[in-house]
């Protein structure tokens, strides 16, 4: 994504749920320290963020968007799908965090229709990138939760498995963004020691997904 530098955190750099390891993490990095938070609910609220004085998290939020250049925006998963996205025309980033939930509520159609109401941004000027997360080998789940994702489900025994992921990018594509507009991280939180995962050891510590839209681009 041209003009945007975003990352997602690894347990090398220990849990940054905090807000002071999240600020610890920050000065290491060269960001600015005024980054602003999703309180994350597993609701398809997307909020937009102005310039910020100071670090601040966005209530009943787990989605974020921001023109201002140099406004870092963070989410925090352990098994959830980061969603990276920008819209270059308009110098617009976000992120969003994405469970079960959010997928099944559309999180990303909520921002698709901030992004044209807002700055008139069309689906298919918009990159994604999907950051790791527990993929369809270990998301195992029940009929409560199968039953949303039909064309993202597999029989397990008495159990069901989703792709996270998959459901993210065909939602994606229905929604007009193009398939090579979206980027996907293979890495499987659970699977890896690389991320921190909810599923595989009932952590509560957390990676953070960060971006930021570059000065001057």
């Amino acid at each position: 994504m041209k003009g945007v530098v975003f990352l997602t955190t690894t347990a090398r750099h220990g849990h940054v749920r905090t807000p002071a390891a999240l600020q610890r993490f920050l000065k290491k990095q060269s960001w600015p320290l005024a980054v602003a938070t999703a309180e994350q609910v597993h609701q398809p609220r997307v909020a937009v963020v102005p310039r910020l004085p100071r670090a601040k998290e966005y209530p009943g939020a787990d989605g974020l968007l921001t023109d201002v250049p140099g406004q870092p925006l963070g989410i925090f998963t352990a098994d959830c799908v980061p969603i990276f996205l920008s819209a270059p025309a308009q110098g617009v980033v976000g992120v969003l965090h994405a469970g079960w939930r959010g997928a099944q509520q559309r999180i990303l159609a909520k921002a698709l229709r901030i992004l044209w109401k807002r700055w008139r941004a069309r689906a298919q000027d918009i990159s994604l990138v999907l950051g790791p997360a527990i993929g369809g080998c270990c998301f195992e789940v029940g009929w409560d939760v199968a039953r949303y994702f039909p064309t993202s489900r597999r029989r397990r025994g008495s159990r069901w498995t989703v792709d996270l992921p998959q459901v993210i990018r065909h939602q994606a594509e229905a929604l007009g963004i193009p398939r090579g507009h979206i980027r996907t991280d293979a890495a499987c939180t659970r699977h890896t020691r690389k991320y921190f995962s909810y599923r595989r050891d009932k952590t509560e510590k957390r990676q953070a997904s960060l971006i930021m839209k570059r000065k001057g681009d």
